[in-house]
């Protein structure tokens, strides 16, 4: 059954059930989580977030997409959005990590603009995500 789709920019040759993290609390937001690899070599993780954490994360992944330019000038909506030969469409039912990540690495203001959107203090978002990043 298929649960959710978006574009990695690899090729997956590899899934295991699995976490990156050498200790997880089964207290944190993760429910599952899966590891992948790619015929690059990229390492990753899919994991399934308890609802509370997949609302919030979601609203901040909206944020984000509000106030980051893309490389390249590619919104994250677009190159997130699933293709093959058969059809395209949008990414559905996944968090992007590495653009939550990125919160991390902004400035004052865009970090203040995101906050704002998403109605939580700045200190508060980003121990949020450090917090979450412990978990995979």
């Amino acid at each position: 059954e298929k649960v959710g789709e978006f574009h990695l920019g690899e090729s997956v040759n590899r899934i295991r059930r699995g976490h990156l993290s050498p200790q997880v609390d089964s207290d944190g937001p993760v429910l599952h989580s899966h590891i992948f690899a790619t015929v690059s070599g990229v390492l990753g993780v899919a994991a399934q977030l308890k609802p509370d954490a997949w609302n919030f994360f979601s609203k901040v992944q909206d944020a984000m997409r509000q106030v980051v330019t893309g490389v390249g000038g590619i919104k994250h909506k677009e190159w997130r959005s699933f293709s093959n030969e058969r059809r395209t469409g949008e990414a559905k039912k996944f968090v992007d990590g590495d653009l939550i990540e990125r919160f991390l690495d902004l400035d004052q203001v865009s970090m203040e603009k995101v906050a704002l959107i998403v109605e939580v203090p700045v200190e508060d978002l980003a121990m949020r995500i450090q917090d979450m990043s412990r978990f995979y």
